[in-house]
């Protein structure tokens, strides 16, 4: 039952609702109505005496209800009460005629318009207030996931009283209504401009917004809630319409017809192609693309061009409307599948006995019927098929922008179902000629500023509007270039200025890094008409185009636009045809600027002009610059430095598996695409294929039945010039595989699988042989790199150095690459002890310590040349690094003693505790390994041997695959590795370094060494007995920690509550010496503290009486007091000129074992006689597990 509270509630709301419409309806009445004591027929609109007043209580309501508290409840009321309709429509319509005539009166009779037009001032407002009121009721509604619920219950009445708003303004005498804003605007324009006021200049505004509002205002979407969609089956646009209204009285046809009958067209010419001082640009700018974005929004710059042309040349054309554009498309339509239908059906005497029924293994009988069903076996498959339940697709997030307040149709109509008569289509080329012509670049430039101060205060949908405004006018004047030589090219040259270019590759980056997909797809169209335009002769050699190319050829640029057709078929069909159409295009650019080709681009951003300079050009410089003969002949034939672009390395980048999914799922919608589209999806794969290197990436099973459709009789018409192509390319690519079917079996496999990238067997499907690794190279390889790590800002240089360390020694861990660590832990080692002993503090040329790392000439030697992590690692521990085979790895000259000291303790700290990295994945998941051609000693951008081109950790980049991400060039000795560790009864842990234990011994290793191993062979096998879980587990056991550190941690608690939870900077260093030394002393004080804690140290007993100990201690004090111990045990060692405990501790661990395994076997003799032999198993293994923990106890003090 629904609560008290809840009924009081609802109640309350309901009678507020009530007095509303109650006010509402007063306000209505007294506004005025018809003057039925009139003799005219129909009776004339008189306003009531309050009039002003009603429309400004009117304001009022909308302010303080639907702005205030976001709801639509006045505009439901207004709209209840028919106000625009029978009260603001007929006032507007009234003051037009009588500010006509009063016009025309004043003119004939020379006088005033005042003198004739009784309080005009007075109509002035009211007219002026019933426009503002219109433009609230006509605000487009827009909805989001955050919309409340009752705005959703009103948003489909709402709608549908737009519309008949709509219908009423445009259609209502000739759309006079428009004609009234339009005299408003024209009343402003003619005050001097340094006269206006801003209240003048947001009249201006105001009638650009009306007309964008009328505009704007469209059928209400099917789909309201981007989670749930509403069905669209059955259900058309045209029911979404009030009773009294067709979709031909709100078309774009009608609209543009009565914008050029009310000389809506001349103002918006006017207002945006006039100077910048000549209005305060701010109330302009964004209203006029507005208005031109809803114009143009749903039409093709093609059609346009196409019907254009067709009408100059016939004499007579027909004039449909919308409607019957859409019956001449189903007629049409109908035609097609009476002629598929025919040719499928057999006469009437092979009718009889046409069935066939099969019965499977599992008694389920399958049965087809009908002679048109039975012609093959394809036929009777698809009609199989055709009886199956089907699943409902579910639409993904990619094409979801309800959510953002934009309707599903933007960018996803097919722009042909528009239809516009010869007299309005006419009329609208020549406003759009003019529009290109005088205000273009205007309002391009004026906007592009704007948007370029204000980038983060751009809606979603203004960076639509900007970008589509863009692009449609860009492509409507290349087509009228086709069409008419004669049109001036520069009439859109502000769509080359830097600051554009800026801005719509910012927004495409922008869109394309917030997976935002219709920002995305907006800014693909206007970079490809960009594209378009620089290739033109008219464009190509200017400045403009200097300072784009340069730009274009960046790698990140071209890495961005490889990345878009990797994700494309994700996506809207609308969506995947601009990206291959950008994709294409920027494929020919890039083609042009190829190191064969002719065109080159200069380094000082100057092209190679063909043509030279005349005598004219030389007097034309002399003058304008008032130089002499000689400096404009230097300045016309200055030099220029040209660099042209690899295009092969281009065009590789692009090939890729993803990339070749969203060309066949493009390609796959045949029936749906053009001519035009069908050839860009097929030069792709022609480009593909073609490529020796790359063919193998079309070597799979839906690419050929993709073809197999598209040749089929119910594939491309045969009439069509296109399946000659697809013929030709299907002959060509059957050849290629029939031949790598024959050289390499394995395909048969290979074809029903993805390739396996980067591994041998990957290698040798993709190339035909077998992959050889040089390692005779000169020039070695750059070291490894590391991505940004967490909150790296925050962190202290020695914490972040403590993490590098440790990501390169788990890496190389990981890899089984020990015995490299070792070496550099002995030879940091040596130099350390030589430089002690010779009482050196840094490391000199002049002095012995100097020692050249050299690793075994058998089997590690390479490494130090051609391993990129262990690279990585010398040049962190301090090392000189070579970059040819011919030099020498040394110690950096002039390195701190202390410093090798402190790297030492860390790697070696590292080589028996696991590594935990802090995002969870592997170690090597923080390194970037950059390839390097060998040849030439510099950086590659090709991937190989998991050798990534570009930083992964820019948001720019997305990964293709989470499979294209992994390096499997080891996949098959990971294999085996694994399965000898569980043989062995171990459990390796990715991205942890493996506890320190003894290798094999390797060729050419002395007999110590061998004597070594085979000692400590016994305690090997010892440790392999234990699980592995007590191996990966034993860093959370605590069963043997100073209690000295729980203390500690207690005096932090009572310290940071002392200090009101935030202990200050010098507080918490003071303390991490407090710390340091009870934990060096045992628990014991010499120091003097009283400062730290404002008074004598309390006892801890006294602590413990609070409640500071209740919560489990932090560790990360274990790290503060071992970091600091060790900087006073450094300081007392330096003194006393002794050896780093680093190096003790390395030959302590070499025969600590011994010892400790002695110790197990005593302990193992005192306990056996009380215990049974499984317990004395379990506390064996006890015992190793707490002396393991041991050890890593006193490293971290250490």
């Amino acid at each position: 039952m629904m609560s008290e509270l809840e009924i009081v509630h609802g109640t309350s709301e309901d009678s507020s609702l009530t007095i509303l419409k109650a006010r509402i309806a007063l306000l209505a009445t007294a506004i005025g109505g018809p003057d039925y004591t009139s003799q005219l027929e129909p009776p004339p609109y008189k306003l009531g005496d309050d009039c002003l007043a009603c429309l400004k209580d009117l304001k009022r309501w909308f302010k303080l209800v639907d702005d205030q508290q976001n709801r639509w409840d006045v505009a439901m009321a207004c709209a209840k009460y028919r106000i625009l309709i029978d009260d603001l429509v007929p006032i507007l319509i009234d003051w037009e005629n009588k500010c006509y005539l009063a016009a025309k009166l004043s003119k004939k009779e020379d006088s005033k318009v005042d003198s004739v037009f009784r309080n005009k001032e007075y109509h002035d407002n009211i007219a002026l207030n019933c426009l503002q009121l219109m433009v609230l009721m006509t605000w487009p509604l827009i909805l989001t996931e955050q919309s409340p619920a009752h705005q959703v219950a009103l948003y489909t009445d709402l709608k549908k009283h737009q519309l008949s708003y709509k219908k009423q303004i445009l259609l209502t005498d000739d759309g006079k209504v428009l004609k009234a804003a339009n005299r408003l605007a024209v009343n402003v324009l003619k005050i001097n401009k340094l006269d206006r006021t801003p209240r003048e200049n947001m009249v201006l505004r105001l009638v650009l917004h009306f007309f964008r509002n009328i505009l704007a205002i469209e059928p209400g979407e099917l789909s309201i809630c981007a989670k749930q969609k509403s069905s669209s089956r059955g259900i058309s646009s045209a029911d979404m319409l009030p009773p009294d209204v067709s979709m031909d009285d709100i078309s774009l046809n009608a609209a543009i017809s009565a914008f050029h009958r009310n000389k809506v067209f001349g103002l918006l010419l006017t207002l945006s192609s006039s100077p910048a001082g000549e209005f305060d640009q701010e109330f302009i700018n964004l209203p006029v693309m507005e208005v031109l974005f809803f114009l143009i929004k749903d039409l093709d710059h093609k059609i346009l061009i196409t019907t254009r042309k067709v009408g100059s040349q016939s004499s007579t054309t027909d004039e449909y409307s919308t409607a019957g554009l859409q019956l001449t498309q189903l007629l049409e339509k109908e035609r097609k599948l009476k002629k598929i239908v025919v040719q499928n059906t057999s006469s009437r005497h092979s009718r009889f006995g046409s069935l066939l029924s099969i019965q499977t293994h599992n008694n389920v009988r399958l049965t087809v019927s009908g002679s048109q069903n039975l012609l093959d076996d394809s036929s009777a498959l698809k009609k199989l098929d055709n009886r199956k339940k089907w699943k409902k697709r579910v639409s993904t997030r990619h094409d979801d922008i309800v959510d953002k307040g934009l309707p599903n149709s933007l960018l996803n109509s097919q722009l042909k179902s528009i239809h516009l008569h010869s007299s309005t289509l006419k009329d609208f080329v020549k406003f759009l000629e003019n529009f290109i012509k005088s205000a273009f670049n205007n309002v391009l430039h004026r906007i592009t500023n704007h948007f370029t101060t204000e980038l983060d205060q751009m809606t979603i949908l203004q960076q639509v509007q900007y970008l589509l405004y863009y692009s449609w006018f860009l492509g409507y004047n290349r087509e009228r270039r086709t069409v008419d030589t004669s049109v001036d090219a520069t009439s859109v040259s502000e769509a080359v200025a830097e600051t554009t270019f800026i801005l719509v590759t910012s927004l495409l980056r922008k869109g394309y890094e917030e997976k935002n997909s219709i920002v995305t797809h907006a800014a693909m169209m206007a970079f490809n008409e960009l594209l378009l335009l620089i290739d033109d002769e008219s464009f190509k050699f200017s400045d403009d185009a200097d300072f784009i190319l340069p730009r274009l050829f960046n790698s990140e640029r071209i890495q961005l636009l490889v990345n878009l057709p990797k994700s494309s078929h994700r996506h809207s069909l609308q969506y995947m045809k601009s990206c291959i159409q950008l994709t294409h295009t920027a494929l020919k650019t890039f083609e042009s600027y190829d190191n064969e080709s002719k065109h080159a681009i200069s380094g000082s951003g100057k092209h190679e002009r063909r043509a030279s300079f005349s005598e004219s050009d030389i007097a034309t410089l002399m003058q304008s610059e008032n130089v002499d003969r000689d400096e404009a002949l230097e300045i016309l034939s200055s030099p220029t430095k040209e660099y042209t672009i690899d295009f092969e390395k281009v065009q590789r980048c692009y090939m890729n598996e993803p990339t070749i999914d969203s060309y066949i799922s493009f390609l796959q919608r045949f029936k749906e695409l053009d001519d035009e589209d069908l050839k860009r999806g097929l030069s792709f794969l022609h480009r593909v294929l073609t490529h020796s290197t790359e063919q193998s990436l079309l070597f799979r099973i839906d690419l050929i039945v993709l073809l197999r459709d598209i040749l089929s009789p119910q594939g491309i018409s045969n009439a069509s010039r296109l399946r000659k192509h697809f013929k030709d390319f299907s002959h060509y690519f059957l050849q290629n595989l029939k031949k790598k079917l024959k050289k390499s079996p394995a395909w048969f496999t290979g074809l029903l699988f993805p390739l396996l990238h980067d591994s041998e067997v990957g290698f040798y499907q993709k190339y035909g042989e077998t992959k050889v690794v040089r390692k005779s190279a000169f020039y070695a390889v750059l070291p490894s790199r590391f991505k940004p790590i967490e909150s790296e800002e925050e962190l202290p240089s020695s914490h972040l150095l403590d993490i590098r360390f440790g990501i390169l020694v788990s890496t190389l861990l990981d890899d089984g690459k020990q015995e490299l660590v070792d070496s550099v832990v002995k030879h940091l080692g040596t130099i350390i002890k030589d430089a002690s002993t010779n009482s050196s503090q840094k490391i000199s040329s002049n002095t012995d310590s100097v020692k050249e790392l050299v690793l075994d000439p058998d089997t590690n030697h390479d490494s130090l040349y051609f391993d990129k992590d262990f690279r990585a690692l010398l040049a962190l521990a301090g090392y000189c690094l070579p970059s040819t085979i011919k030099e020498r790895c040394c110690i950096s000259d002039g390195m701190e003693i202390a410093e090798l000291d402190r790297n030492l303790q860390i790697i070696t700290k590292y080589l028996t505790t696991p590594f935990e990295t802090p995002n969870g994945l592997p170690s090597s998941s923080y390194l970037i390994r950059p390839k390097v051609n060998r040849d030439t000693g510099l950086e590659e951008q090709e991937q190989e041997d998991g050798d990534e081109p570009y930083d992964h950790t820019d948001p720019a980049v997305f990964s293709d695959n989470e499979a294209d991400m992994v390096d499997d060039s080891g996949y098959f000795d990971g294999l085996q590795g694994s399965m000898v560790d569980k043989l062995d009864g171990r459990e390796t842990t990715k991205g942890l370094a493996k506890t320190k234990r003894s290798k094999k011994s390797k060729k050419g290793t002395t007999g110590s060494k061998k004597t070594s191993e085979a000692g400590n062979k016994h305690i090997r096998r010892e440790k392999v007995s234990l699980s592995s879980k007590e191996f990966i587990d034993d860093s959370d056991d605590e069963d043997f920690v100073n209690p000295v550190f729980f203390e500690n941690e207690m005096y932090m608690r009572f310290l940071i509550d002392k200090h009101g939870g935030q202990l200050p900077d010098t507080k918490y260093a003071e303390f991490g010496k407090f710390a340091a030394e009870r934990m060096a002393n045992s628990g014991t004080i010499k120091s003097d503290f009283r400062t730290l804690f404002g008074g004598a140290i309390p006892e801890i007993s006294d602590i413990r009486k609070g409640t500071f100990a209740d919560a489990e201690p932090d560790k990360t004090l274990v790290t503060l007091s071992g970091l600091v111990s060790a900087q006073i045990e450094a300081k007392r060692i330096e003194n006393d000129q002794k050896v780093s405990t680093a190096s003790s501790s390395t030959e302590v661990n070499e025969s600590a074992e011994e010892p400790n395994l002695q110790l197990a076997t005593a302990n193992e003799d005192l306990i056996s006689e009380t215990m049974t032999p499984t317990d004395l198993e379990d506390d064996h293994e006890m015992v190793l597990v707490r002396k393991k923990r041991r050890i890593f106890v006193e490293d971290d003090e250490d």
